[in-house]
């Protein structure tokens, strides 16, 4: 089957696909029976294949996976709300959670109704170390330290029937609530402070949108998609807000009424040059670069993609691997492209269809998060198609997930980049929100690798053999080519052995035999040395006694310095 799909990718790509053989030397491994056990694993392996030499073969692959463990906590309680606020004239007055940004050492949240939470992590019990009581519960990995409630600043009856929209700038530390015709900011600091009040203060030429989706903020300024009307910039000075430009398929070229952003994505070069990955819902992808300098911002198209409609999302975080999902006629499926802005060139190496609704796409350098309501799907990063079709997708469950970032170390005082040191990633966590609820989640990845297990006595002093092939991205100077990959060939043989104890057990003891040898050479040392010092003492009296039978004596016949002894006996009578 290996080899079957091999040449029907062979098949669909377009070129040929180049495959470098590398044969590794062979190997034998013991197995203990009725004992799992992971004989050899493959960290680079995008995809493995494992052929036995014979029936009932106890040995199988695991590809490469991600094992996750989520902590959460309830913030919005039903007893929260007040009379007066059921009472209020509004679609959206059920508070829950609809949105959330990552800040220093924590996450600003929004509701519904525009009730804002500050909320701050645990850094202790993050690290699963013990929790504190500075603010909410010690056992949680997070507490709420403030909140407000922004709907007596709204200023449009409008914007009270829309769902805010996030967004946080690190320059000046404010966030920003937005809305279709309206937007509006606020000091972070304040809220971390503890004010007894808030400023609050609204964007006075903020461009009002029949439709406005994702916003981002990058090196002070707003991207805004804003749907058939292109993409609003707005730059961040110190004291305002300001409209800088509004960006349309004009700019690169292009016939204005097929416009529709859906999505976009930035990833920074260098200073004042980005590369700009746009999602339109009719043409699909469009990639160029987007130049900023004293005239302005100025934008150069490099690469057209093949037209896809029924865009939802897109997202790189490397610049390479991209990521977009679509729609078409109630369908769901991702696309994966290797991109290279240098050649020009853009190619789909993975093609999948999803089972769920997709909501969003989140990536970072080494996977995607396809998000849908409930269930969610990891993809790692790859540099060609997959070649292996009996590949299971890693999937992972978070009920009613609105919202959700990584960890960005890009914030150089955020506490968890300094208790953690190097240990973590800026990609090992995400958090977010449901509903109700507050949640952080811890990735751990798991490589490919050959597990054994065998409990049947018929396999008694068995030997199994295998050819094991797994697959590489090939890359030069950190860049993957789509058209060549590595594939590894390895031959083994594992052995079946009875033992009374399994290998795990025989460490225990290896381990108790080492220190008990340690305590007897050590016992054997301390006697030998006590002995030799007695010997030394020995040998000293013995010089001391020689010496003194060799001093001169006087013509009584005794000898000098000899003390004499004198026995006094009485007469009896």
């Amino acid at each position: 089957m290996f080899y079957l799909s091999l040449l029907f990718l062979i098949n669909i790509c377009q070129g040929e696909l180049e495959i470098v053989e590398i044969k590794e030397s062979s190997e034998t491994f013991i197995t203990h029976l009725g004992e799992p056990n992971i004989i050899y694993q493959m960290p680079e392996a995008d995809d493995a294949l494992l052929m036995p030499f014979q029936q009932n073969s106890f040995c199988q692959i695991r590809q490469q996976t991600v094992q996750t463990e989520t902590q959460q906590f309830t913030i919005i309680q039903q007893d929260d709300f007040k009379d007066y606020e059921f009472e209020m004239d509004t679609p959206l007055n059920f508070r829950e959670f609809v949105g959330m940004v990552h800040i220093n050492d924590g996450m600003l949240a929004i509701t519904s109704d525009d009730i804002a939470y500050l909320i701050k992590f645990n850094y202790d019990n993050v690290l699963q170390k013990q929790g504190f009581t500075m603010y909410g519960n010690a056992k949680d990995f997070a507490g709420v330290t403030w909140k407000a409630n922004l709907q007596p600043v709204i200023p449009s009856i409008k914007a009270r029937e829309e769902l805010p929209q996030l967004v946080y700038s690190k320059k000046n530390n404010w966030a920003f609530v937005l809305y279709s015709d309206s937007a509006q900011y606020f000091s972070v600091k304040e809220m971390e402070n503890n004010f007894k009040s808030m400023i609050v203060s609204q964007i006075q030429n903020w461009v009002k949108r029949e439709q406005r989706g994702l916003t981002k903020e990058i090196d002070g300024y707003l991207f805004s998609a804003v749907g058939k009307e292109g993409m609003d910039i707005y730059e961040i000075t110190e004291t305002e807000v300001f409209h800088k430009q509004t960006v349309t398929f004009k700019d690169f070229n292009l016939k204005n009424e097929l416009l529709d952003l859906k999505d976009f994505s930035i990833v920074k070069v260098k200073d004042g040059q980005y590369q700009l990955y746009l999602l339109d819902a009719k043409l699909g992808l469009i990639l160029a670069y987007m130049f900023v300098n004293q005239v302005g911002f100025q934008f150069e198209i490099i690469i057209q993609v093949e037209s896809q409609k029924g865009g939802i999302a897109v997202d790189t975080k490397n610049g390479k691997n991209l990521f977009a999902a679509y729609e078409v006629n109630g369908n769901y499926f991702y696309i994966e492209y290797l991109v290279n802005f240098n050649e020009k060139s853009c190619s789909i190496i993975t093609k999948k269809e999803s089972n769920y609704r997709i909501v969003d796409v989140d990536a970072t350098d080494e996977f995607a998060i396809i998000s849908g309501v409930n269930h969610h799907q990891i993809v790692f990063n790859n540099g060609y198609d997959v070649l292996a079709p009996h590949k299971e997708k890693i999937m992972f469950t978070q009920i009613g997930m609105r919202d959700f970032q990584f960890f960005q170390y890009t914030y150089e005082e955020d506490k968890l980049k300094v208790a953690n040191q190097d240990e973590y990633q800026y990609d090992d966590f995400f958090f977010g929100v449901t509903a109700t609820n507050a949640f952080l989640t811890k990735f751990r990845f798991v490589p490919a690798r050959v597990v054994c297990f065998s409990d049947n006595n018929a396999h008694r002093s068995l030997k199994q053999y295998y050819t094991l092939q797994y697959n590489q991205s090939y890359s030069v100077n950190n860049n993957i080519s789509p058209n060549k990959i590595i594939r590894r060939t390895k031959n083994f043989t594992v052995q079946v052995v009875t033992t009374y104890l399994f290998s795990q057990q025989w460490k225990l003891i290896r381990i108790l035999l080492i220190v008990l040898g340690v305590i007897i050479l050590t016992s054997i040392g301390v006697v030998i040395y006590q002995f030799r010092q007695f010997r030394i003492q020995e040998q000293n009296l013995d010089t001391e006694i020689d010496s003194f039978k060799q001093k001169p004596v006087d013509d009584s016949g005794i000898k000098l310095n000899d003390s004499s002894v004198i026995i006094k006996v009485q007469k009896i009578e």
